[in-house]
């Protein structure tokens, strides 16, 4: 069918849902707003398994997965997990924190994966400060060489920019450095502290008061017309009102339509959700029952979760719809 098609049938027959799959909680950086990096026992996902947890996601629903880590191209066999997901007609991203890991051999696996979008960490728009935040040297130039090889095969590259205190009074600059280095589109991602036993995030880095979070985001929404921002416009609005304490408009769906799935293959509401949902390998359909949760800001779920909320979604749809067209 293809996977464009597969979703956009899956989201007109009201059957759509995605995933976050993370491969391992090994990583190259020592991220100073997560410590994943710290666990002891170290995990690569069982190959022959995870390929089975792809497909049950599949039979719930998914048609779009965002495989993370740790750091996923670490994974050994991390070309054939994300063959399946093609051969699925799943869409697929995929991040790195560590511009040096995509080099020819990397690149050349994206390629005949068939990965969508590849997704690259950024905090700042000096060397200096991203190394603060990630003990990762030469990133800038990193970046660089790497965006020059995935343009060279034809795969689209999203900077991946975390809100911290490394970069909530220097945004517009990030922006433009992304925009410089040649990335086709910004992808946001907001502090949050996570009570989960496997994905540990948090630190003094993201603890920015509510008053800097809401005063970043307005100032991503003002630069949102300049830059192609994936975070749709009104998720972004609506996690606003959420921390003025307003009443949102949009309610979080993860655990119905959107899915975290860990390197024991247990799978959550959410990847700051503390309590698992169930094993995805021993899962079925008939166990994803409908909820709802405004219990954080975690951008990738809530801006999903916009599009599932019958006539009031129509807006937002409309306006997704016309920045894909627009960029």
């Amino acid at each position: 069918m293809g996977k464009k098609s597969a979703f956009i049938k899956a989201y007109l027959t009201n059957n759509l849902r995605v995933a976050e799959f993370a491969l391992n909680n090994i990583c190259t950086a020592k991220c100073q707003f997560c410590s994943i990096w710290k666990q002891k026992k170290k995990y690569n996902v069982d190959t022959d398994k995870a390929l089975i947890a792809i497909t049950k996601l599949k039979s719930f629903g998914v048609r779009f997965i965002t495989i993370t880590g740790g750091e996923p191209l670490l994974h050994p066999h991390f070309a054939e997990i994300a063959q399946r997901c093609t051969e699925e007609d799943i869409t697929i991203t995929t991040i790195t924190a560590d511009p040096r890991l995509l080099n020819d051999k990397r690149v050349d696996i994206l390629k005949q994966s068939e990965i969508d979008v590849m997704g690259i960490s950024i905090d700042h728009h000096t060397d200096e400060v991203i190394f603060k935040a990630r003990k990762i040297p030469g990133v800038i130039a990193g970046i660089k060489k790497a965006i020059k090889k995935l343009k060279e095969n034809d795969i689209p590259v999203t900077a991946s920019v975390l809100i911290s205190d490394f970069n909530h009074l220097s945004l517009e600059p990030l922006f433009k450095k992304c925009k410089e280095l040649g990335f086709d589109s910004i992808s946001m991602s907001y502090p949050v502290f996570s009570p989960s036993p496997t994905y540990t995030l948090g630190g003094d880095a993201i603890k920015l008061s509510r008053k800097d979070l809401i005063t970043s985001l307005k100032e991503v929404l003002r630069l949102k017309p300049e830059y192609d921002i994936v975070n749709p416009r009104h998720s972004i609005a609506n996690i606003i009102s959420y921390l003025e304490g307003e009443k949102p408009r949009f309610t979080c769906l993860g655990g119905y339509r959107s899915f975290f799935v860990d390197w024991t293959f247990q799978i959550y509401p959410c990847m700051c959700y503390e309590k698992s949902m169930g094993n995805i390998l021993t899962m079925n359909k008939n166990d994803i029952k409908k909820r709802s949760c405004n219990l954080c800001n975690m951008s990738w779920y809530r801006d999903f979760s916009i599009f599932f909320q019958g006539f009031k979604s129509l807006v937002p749809l409309f306006h997704e719809i016309k920045r894909i067209a627009t960029f």
